[in-house]
């Protein structure tokens, strides 16, 4: 073959073989952007409430987002108002390899009907990069409705409670004048008890089942003294 001829021959095959090289360059898979633009409406969460003892509830938290992230695992009074006092209990918990458990003690929440739930927000809900790739923007939430049995007070009545101790909280100061009848009719008779460090004369203790509060008075100048939470005076 003459020299020519071979220069010819190899000038035909590069064009082949540049092609070949560009083919293998391409990823078997779409890059992270293009596979998070696809699928990243297709994560989710579920949840599986269990009572794995008496007023013990353990969640099971199920989702198919890879990696690792961090969501909120909660138990929550059912039909709760936005300007209720908050009824029931919540925890951060890292899920990895899709699954993660968490135990709640629940013997102190009133009686009732709750959601248990799991939310993911992806401001802060992304753990590493392999999680963070999915392209996840909205939030992710899942629940289940659940009876617990709780202390065995109504949830009504717990409600109630938090609801008049909000309004103590935001309403009564040092100086709030004091009407008995006006305070009895609101929540309910009062217990007195004893003063132990000041003059009994002067000062009073009343406590209020209705409120789990003693408000102190001073007696002789009718106004609030102060209140405090539970039994618990001067």
């Amino acid at each position: 073959m003459s020299f020519k001829t071979k220069c010819c021959f190899l000038l035909l095959l590069c064009p082949i073989v540049f092609v070949g090289c560009s083919d293998g360059e391409v990823p078997s898979t779409p890059s992270a952007n293009t596979q998070s633009s696809i699928v990243a409406d297709d994560y989710s969460l579920a949840i599986e409430a269990t009572e794995v003892a008496t007023n013990q509830i353990e969640l099971l938290v199920s989702t198919n987002i890879p990696g690792t992230i961090e969501l909120m695992a909660s138990i929550n009074l059912a039909n709760q108002a936005p300007n209720d006092t908050y009824i029931g209990k919540s925890k951060r918990v890292q899920v990895s390899g899709g699954r993660a458990k968490v135990r709640f003690d629940v013997s102190d929440l009133p009686s009732g009907q709750y959601d248990a739930e799991a939310n993911f927000y992806p401001r802060w809900g992304f753990k590493d990069s392999e999680s963070k790739a999915t392209g996840i923007s909205s939030e992710l939430a899942a629940s289940q409705t659940i009876t617990i049995g709780g202390s065995g007070e109504s949830a009504q009545s717990a409600s109630d409670r938090n609801n008049n101790q909000k309004w103590v909280m935001e309403n009564v100061v040092i100086g709030t004048p004091w009407n008995a009848n006006e305070w009895k009719v609101r929540f309910g008779s009062w217990t007195e008890f004893p003063v132990t460090s000041r003059n009994p004369k002067v000062i009073k203790n009343y406590y209020f089942p209705s409120l789990d509060m003693t408000i102190i008075v001073n007696d002789l100048k009718r106004e609030v003294v102060t209140w405090r939470m539970g039994k618990d005076g001067l």
